[in-house]
């Protein structure tokens, strides 16, 4: 018995509970999820032949994971896309894609997107692929940084609604163009050549509250 306990408790990607008031709340990630995401990534490519690059995938699934991992450990209901899941009429919802659909939240802010950035700290960047975000269409993106794959660390960084996102400026840094402020709102105050329309990402822990009002287990504050 004990040992199939063990083989439960294996893998770990969920928040550290006493962070989810704090500006980032952190996420723990278990090289089990790496590991799962790159076989994710390359059945994925395989498949579908896409000329996408690998890293970039790679990020983007241990995100969503992460962020699925958090909705599981809170018992909040939604359906996951997982990207596994090619067949794209199984990823819409009310005509749009989602990576996260959260039925408790609040109109507007149920069709969830979520933007990984690398453990890489050159990037510094939210970015959302211009084409890919009008063909998908979402309610909101949630910025996730990838703090370190060795230490196990990531974070939310903040969240945008579509018509933040859309007014955002773009630029090309080689994975097409697209829509792009910083993670840091120090970094976007200070960047006088593209205000106003540079904006900060919304405070993490106030999506994170409205999350928490959906789930079906109490949580530790403070």
């Amino acid at each position: 018995m004990r040992e199939e306990l063990d083989r439960i408790e294996m893998v770990k990607k969920y928040m550290i509970e006493h962070t989810i008031n704090d500006p980032y709340p952190q996420f723990i990630i278990e090289p089990e999820i790496v590991e799962y995401a790159s076989w994710v990534t390359e059945l994925m490519l395989k498949r579908t032949r896409k000329s996408i690059g690998k890293e970039q995938v790679e990020q983007g699934v241990i995100g969503q994971e992460l962020f699925s991992g958090f909705l599981l450990q809170y018992k909040i209901a939604n359906v996951y896309a997982n990207p596994l899941y090619e067949d794209m009429t199984m990823r819409q919802k009310e005509g749009k894609h989602f990576d996260f659909f959260v039925p408790h939240m609040p109109e507007g802010k149920r069709i969830i997107s979520v933007k990984t950035t690398s453990e890489d700290p050159k990037d510094k960047k939210f970015l959302a692929n211009v084409e890919s975000w009008e063909n998908e269409i979402h309610d909101i993106a949630v910025a996730i940084k990838i703090d370190s794959l060795s230490a196990h660390r990531a974070h939310i960084a903040g969240w945008l609604d579509s018509a933040d996102v859309e007014s955002l400026p773009t630029q090309d840094l080689g994975c097409g163009l697209a829509y792009w402020t910083f993670l840091n709102p120090d970094s976007v105050n200070d960047n006088i050549e593209y205000e106003p329309t540079l904006k900060p990402l919304n405070p993490a822990p106030n999506i994170v509250e409205e999350l928490l009002k959906g789930s079906f287990i109490p949580t530790k504050k403070g």
